[in-house]
């Protein structure tokens, strides 16, 4: 496995994040604070998610899986990943990942299964204050946004949710 950090898109909020995550059957959403206001202090800052604004909004396309939750900051040298150069507060993609083969031997059983289909999946990885997102997804799409994440929560459910309809 090879961890290749995603550089130069956005600035993750290094003290409340607060990452939020949205899905339906094909498509899904995770927002989280970036770090556009420079503070002064060097303490974190509890942010408030109805009136701050300024957020990230990543679209994963045709996601398969996904996995939310330890290891935060604190614990992430214990993570196998942290061997290939993971650190927290960064994107990456795990080229050559055990996880989408493990993934693919289940999926071998399907009576429409199609090895090909496989060569279009990647492994995306977020690091946050207090936890890790996985995502494995054929592609993802980077939008900045300035409203407040409790606003663009409410529109991208209604995205969401109209293409059910």
């Amino acid at each position: 496995m090879e961890l290749t950090e995603i550089k130069g898109l956005f600035e993750m909020d290094s003290g409340t994040p607060s990452p939020t995550i949205l899905s339906n059957d094909n498509e899904l959403f995770i927002t989280f604070y970036s770090d556009d206001v420079k503070s002064l202090s060097f303490e974190p800052q509890e942010r408030n998610t109805v009136y701050d604004s300024g957020i990230i909004v990543l679209k994963f396309k045709m996601y398969l899986h996904y996995n939310f939750g330890i290891p935060g900051d604190e614990t992430i040298h214990k993570h196998p990943y942290s061997k290939l150069g993971m650190r927290s507060y960064s994107f990456y993609e795990l080229k050559n990942s055990n996880l989408i083969k493990e993934l693919q031997e289940i999926q071998k059983g399907h009576v429409y299964y199609d090895a090909d289909k496989w060569k279009t999946y990647k492994h995306y990885v977020l690091t946050f204050h207090d936890n890790m997102f996985e995502c494995i997804a054929e592609g993802f799409e980077i939008r900045e946004e300035t409203a407040s994440l409790h606003n663009k929560v409410s529109v991208l459910l209604n995205e969401l949710s109209s293409k059910h309809l």
